[in-house]
Parts: C-alpha cells; sequence; structure tokens
C-alpha cells in the first residue's frame, strides 16, 4: 500500500503576468506548476491531488485567492497541515491612509492597493480562520529590480516593492504558524536565468524531493527545510537571505520524504539501482555525455523519459550535469525516471548506437 500525506493541504498561487505592474515572465508559473507536482508526487511529498488548489496568473484575481483561502477555512481540520505558496509582486505603501503590505493579485493597481492587493493584516485574519494547527505560508515575492520604487506625483518614495517587515510578525502569530519568505525586506528575490525556478524556490523544491537532512521518520520536518533553503540560497547568493517568521518551537511534518522511505528502505532502494539497473554508472554517463552533450536538457531527454527537471541543478558543463542528475536517479530522486526509461527514451533518436543496444539488452 502506497503511503500518503492525507493530511496536507495546499493553496498554490503563482502569477507572472500583471495589467499595470511588471511582468514577472514564466519562472513564477513554473513555481506554482512544480510545487503541485511535487506536492502531489506519491514518490515525495505525497499529497492527495484533491487536496491541492493551483491559481496562475489571471485565474489568481484577488477575489479568487480570498475565496481559496476562506475554502481552506470550511474544509481543513483541526489535525491538517496546510501549505500556502505565493510567487508574485509583493508591494509596500510607505506612507497615507493606504500604508501596509499587499501581495499582488494580478489586477493590482498601485493607486488603489487596498480594494486591488491583499494587505498582511487582511491576509492574517484570512489565514487566522484556518482552523489547522499546522500552517506553513511560502512567501517568493519577487521585485522588478531598476523599478523597486514608484514616485508618487510628489516625488516622495510611495511604494516599495517587496513583502515583509513587522506585517509578518502578524501573519505568524498562533501556534502552528510559520512563514519563510524568499529575502529580507531590503533583498531582491532573485531568477537565474539556469534555473527553470526562481532562486528560492528552486530550493524549496530540491529540499522537498529529499534534500532536507533525513531525520529516518520517512518526513520532512518544517524547521530543517527552512534551514536547508536558507543554506543553499547563501550559497549562490549572499545578497539574498530567506527569513523565518515564527513564534513556535514546534518543528512539524511538513510532508513525506522521498514517499515516506525510512533511511534503511532508501538504502535498499540505491542498492537495487546499482546491483540491477546500472552495473555500470561510469557507461552509462559517458553514453548520456556522448549522445546529449548539453545535459539532460537536450533535446528535452530528461523530460521525455519521465524526469523532473525542477528537482536537478543544471549549472555548469553538460558532463557536470549528467553526471549530478544520474547520482540524483541512483538516490531515488529525478521524478518518475528509471535508468530503463532513460534509455528507451535515448533509442528512440539512436536505436543503432552499439552502447546502447548493449545497455539495454543488459
Amino acid at each position: 500500500m502506497k503511503k500518503t500525506f492525507s493530511s496536507g493541504r495546499g493553496f498554490i498561487i503563482g502569477i507572472g503576468g500583471y495589467d499595470s505592474l511588471s511582468d514577472l515572465g514564466l519562472a513564477p508559473v513554473y513555481d506554482a506548476d512544480d510545487m503541485e507536482k511535487l506536492l502531489t508526487s506519491e514518490k515525495h511529498c505525497g499529497y492527495l491531488t484533491a487536496n491541492v488548489q493551483v491559481l496562475r496568473n489571471t485565474q489568481a484575481s484577488r477575489d479568487a485567492i480570498i475565496a481559496g483561502l476562506r475554502d481552506l477555512a470550511a474544509t481543513a481540520q483541526p489535525t491538517d497541515t496546510v501549505v500556502v505558496y505565493f510567487s508574485g509582486h509583493g508591494a509596500q505603501r510607505l506612507d497615507g491612509p493606504d500604508m501596509g503590505t499587499y501581495l499582488c493579485p494580478p489586477e493590482f493597481d498601485s493607486l488603489r492597493p487596498r480594494e486591488t492587493g491583499i494587505e498582511a493584516e487582511e491576509l492574517s485574519d484570512l489565514l487566522k480562520q484556518i482552523p489547522a494547527e499546522r500552517l506553513l505560508v511560502l512567501i517568493d515575492a519577487c521585485r522588478s529590480g531598476g523599478a523597486a520604487r514608484i514616485k508618487a506625483e510628489d516625488g516622495a518614495d510611495a511604494l516599495k516593492w517587496e513583502f515583509g517587515g513587522a506585517r509578518l510578525d502578524k501573519l505568524a502569530a498562533g501556534k502552528g504558524r510559520v512563514i519563510i519568505s524568499a529575502s529580507e525586506t531590503h533583498q531582491d528575490s532573485f531568477i537565474l536565468g539556469r534555473h527553470r525556478n526562481s532562486l528560492f524556490t528552486h530550493f524549496l523544491l530540491t529540499g522537498l524531493q529529499g534534500g532536507v537532512d533525513d531525520r529516518s521518520d520517512g518526513l520532512i520536518h518544517v524547521l530543517d527545510l527552512f534551514h536547508y533553503v536558507s543554506a543553499e540560497v547563501s550559497k549562490l547568493r549572499d545578497k539574498q537571505n530567506p527569513v523565518l517568521t515564527t513564534r513556535t518551537q514546534d518543528n512539524f511534518p511538513i510532508a513525506l520524504r522521498k514517499g515516506g522511505l525510512l533511511k534503511s528502505e532508501e538504502a535498499s532502494r540505491r542498492d537495487a539501482y546499482r546491483e540491477k539497473e546500472a552495473p555500470n554508472g561510469r557507461e552509462l554517463e559517458d553514453l548520456m555525455v556522448t549522445l546529449y552533450p548539453l545535459g539532460p536538457t537536450d533535446r528535452e531527454i530528461w523530460s521525455r523519459a519521465g524526469g523532473d527537471l525542477s528537482s536537478l541543478s543544471l549549472g555548469g558543463s553538460g558532463h557536470a550535469a549528467w553526471h549530478a542528475a544520474l547520482r540524483t536517479l541512483s538516490l531515488g530522486g529525478g521524478g518518475a525516471i528509471t535508468v530503463d526509461s532513460l534509455l528507451r527514451a535515448a533509442d528512440t533518436e539512436f536505436g543503432n548506437n552499439p552502447q546502447l543496444r548493449r545497455l539495454l539488452a543488459g
């Protein structure tokens, strides 16, 4: 019987296109897609598909976001774990009657932030209505680089493109409430060209795929996830530091780790791979480098074989990318991909390659 994290519920929002703000491109939508895929993966987090809702771009209007949070308040149980994820613009009004911190739906209007955005106090009130005893809010609120501030008509700085600061404390009030945001309030949340996702979400995904420490209970714990993401993001960008806001010391579980595998089961899977599927890992690596020199993205070979690119670190040369990808596969990660499916996908293009034929026959 397959394990599930049946108590998990997810509400995922990814907004890259805006009516009047600068577009953020496809990365926030990819963030939402990949978060959904990973949470509902039987090989990873184990959430039930019916328990995860996703809103992308125009779907993620102010009304739709509020409705989604109210639905969680109506359906979540006290014993549930709820993950709310947002990737998109955030803003702070610095003064005046609309002063506050806002998440920005696609229709956000800087002249009417309270009517078109979701202010932190309003968001806090909506989150308070969710009865789940374990709530994790993940905020990847990107800023628009050079347009980090909008000038009011009188020349004063009116709006900052960021989401954070003291207002996050209110969101994290109460037992079992944890907020993890992509960066400090004065920092950008980076989108790097070598990653499909934003930097913060890239490491969220790799952490949820099993990058966090194994506690031998088959689960991923919330504080372990934060420490992993914070350390990995800071290694690549010392000017981006994820922030943990919470009043709880409870390192509660938020998902299955690698489908709920215990350490002994994971070791058995690695041994089976080494003994049965990859008797000569170096030969497989050399073959893939020869056929697909640009790496696992070359001709979409990894995706065509059932793999999940968001699980891979694709920096460096094609050879380095293949070495890292096949190591991930040997540890049971990489998506719904096996050595056999990888070889068979390559066989559709290079069926006459003698080395490929030998590995398939073996």
